[in-house]
């Protein structure tokens, strides 16, 4: 059967893996300094985060339509697609989510699938690859499904981030957060798993740089996909691999890829997160 899988431009998948795997990717609306743009197709990362830190009023956000994907799933069954997995950010962060399940259930030419991944950005990204590969291997709707339910729950984001202004600007704390945090000196670490968010403390910036090494040496030898994603940060990547390289050597070269617009707009400059699936 000839199963295809949709996303949205949350996913932080290397551009490579989209087109080998054959991935669509719905995108986000970005408002940028008065102006509307599709996410990763009319505003690139380096165009966003040159204007981040003078944009006014700071960016928002906006879910695609349920329109959207039902053009995009269109355009998928007009090139032979047989049944559609569409796989979103979790609905606990946006609105992504419910406006393709509205789309699904409006959608009659093949079956078409809403599955919530319970994470974000790249974590985002490997659940969608497990999807993607089972689909070509298989070609088989349970088996896709099947490979979802054993990714979903073993999925991990882990993501420092250099300042929170940036989540209160975005309306994901309130005020009297940022003031206690900001008040306190600390760093906030944000970690997800299976829908579920969490967040810990670091002291300082080198303390949440240590924390993101210390569980990626943790995980790494059970992880059977991973990958790293940053806010204009790549020297932190590079030194992040340098101290992994040396303490796992011969590691696979692991997916990296700049967090989209989207996204960044609420964490910042200078977030990097590690990503991975757990092979227990």
């Amino acid at each position: 059967m000839n199963i295809k899988i949709v996303t949205d431009s949350t996913c932080d998948i290397p551009s490579e893996f989209v087109d080998k795997l054959g991935i669509s990717v719905v995108p986000l609306y970005v408002t940028l300094n008065g102006r509307s743009y599709l996410d990763m197709k009319e505003l690139s990362r380096d165009s966003f985060y040159a204007a981040l830190p003078t944009a006014h009023p700071h960016p928002t956000t906006a879910a695609p339509s349920p329109g959207q994907f039902m053009q995009v799933y269109d355009q998928l069954v007009d090139k032979g697609a047989e049944a559609i997995f569409s796989i979103h950010i979790s609905e606990t962060l946006s609105a992504v989510f419910t406006s393709a399940q509205t789309a699904t259930a409006q959608y009659k030419r093949v079956p078409v699938y809403a599955i919530d991944s319970g994470n974000l950005s790249m974590a985002l990204g490997l659940i969608v690859l497990a999807a993607a590969e089972e689909a070509m291997r298989s070609g088989s709707v349970e088996a896709v499904y099947e490979a979802l339910q054993r990714a979903i729950p073993r999925t991990h984001a882990y993501a420092k981030l250099d300042t929170i202004d940036y989540l209160l600007k975005g309306g994901r704390i309130t005020h009297i957060q940022h003031n206690i945090i900001g008040l306190l000196g600390i760093k906030p670490i944000l970690k997800m798993n299976n829908h579920v968010s969490r967040m810990e403390i670091a002291r300082t910036k080198s303390k949440g740089f240590e924390r993101v090494v210390r569980v990626a040496k943790e995980n790494l030898p059970k992880a059977v996909k991973f990958g790293i994603t940053h806010a204009n940060a790549r020297s932190q990547v590079e030194k992040l691999l340098e101290i992994l390289r040396a303490e796992f050597p011969g590691l696979a070269e692991p997916l990296i890829n700049e967090v989209n617009p989207a996204l960044g707009a609420h964490v910042g400059p200078g977030a990097l997160c590690f990503n991975w699936i757990s092979g227990d």
